[in-house]
């Protein structure tokens, strides 16, 4: 056996490089998959000299304690929802707006074209790197009361978000009262009637088994949530430029199979199948209109220039 084992596993040349990779969300959420991703490609591509020690879920807190961590150092990499980096890098805020995109292609094209690469930049007086954008997935509404379809439907529902002053503002507007909330405590406060929605992608609403204490879902898509792929400066600068290039490459491949996670149709006839109402026609142009008066203080905090070009983006 241990013959066999030499013969699989080519020999390391020289000690192996120990590095942290830290996220927090459910199993099999794109978040895992972009991780799980990320960490064989760099296994493969230096030859097993940079070994990972991958920490998932509740290991180290919230994605708010394993950002604050990435930031000091405590953890090498980390791949966060873009909704809680943007807390520390406003500028990635830009994907929050709702109702930006116009789809998934859209927003990999702004992702991964000029608009990200200056977001990118903004990343180094924050004490991290921004390696990659990936997909987490257009973002949709629960709740346990009843149909959402209009946004009164909306009004005085007791809706979670992530502690994030868009998300606030959006469902502020149409008429929620809105509870910033850590992820890690949300199902509990489904179930005992603290809140009576949230709103996620579909994926993370089925991983983490919403459907057991959510009655309706709504095809929303009001948010596009990125992934961030985030490295530790001090770290990142102390590498040589092989092995950025190789953390660079291995980030890319890790957002890339976000992109091309599975469809939300999946996810969606399995929460379907588990006694979810699922309103797929819902009046959009109201959501829209709802949400309008806070186009000027997006202007002003992204800029109308940026806002035009991610327009403008085919």
């Amino acid at each position: 056996m241990a013959a066999s084992v030499l013969l699989i596993s080519p020999p390391v040349v020289g000690s192996p490089k120990l590095m942290s990779l830290a996220f927090n969300s459910q199993m099999q959420n794109p978040q895992q998959v972009g991780a799980d991703e990320f960490h064989q490609k760099l296994l493969a591509l230096s030859g097993r000299r940079i070994v990972i020690d991958e920490r998932a879920g509740n290991a180290l807190g919230s994605e708010n304690a394993i950002l604050a961590a990435t930031r000091s150092g405590a953890v090498d990499v980390a791949v966060i929802s873009g909704g809680v980096t943007s807390s520390v890098v406003p500028e990635l805020g830009v994907f929050d707006i709702p109702f930006l995109f116009r789809d998934v292609a859209h927003a990999k094209a702004v992702a991964q074209g000029p608009v990200g690469a200056a977001i990118a930049a903004k990343f180094a007086d924050k004490g991290l790197v921004l390696l990659a954008l990936g997909k987490q997935g257009f973002r949709n509404l629960t709740n346990s009361q009843h149909p959402i379809r209009t946004p009164a439907d909306v009004k005085g529902l007791k809706i979670r978000v992530i502690p994030n002053p868009v998300y606030q503002m959006t469902f502020q507007a149409l008429g929620a009262q809105v509870v910033p909330m850590e992820f890690p405590l949300v199902y509990a406060a489904l179930k005992d009637g603290r809140l009576d929605g949230q709103e996620n992608p579909v994926p993370t609403i089925a991983a983490s088994r919403f459907y057991e204490v959510q009655k309706y879902l709504t095809l929303t898509g009001h948010f596009f949530a990125p992934i961030a792929f985030v490295a530790n400066r001090a770290m990142f600068e102390q590498l040589d430029p092989h092995d950025q290039e190789l953390l660079i490459s291995a980030a890319k491949a890790g957002a890339e199979a976000t992109w091309r996670a599975q469809a939300d149709s999946e996810k969606v006839a399995e929460l379907r199948s588990s006694g979810m109402d699922v309103i797929e026609t819902f009046d959009r142009k109201a959501f829209i209109e709802a949400v309008k008066p806070l186009d000027a203080e997006f202007e002003k905090k992204f800029g109308k220039e940026l806002l035009a070009a991610i327009r403008s983006t085919p």
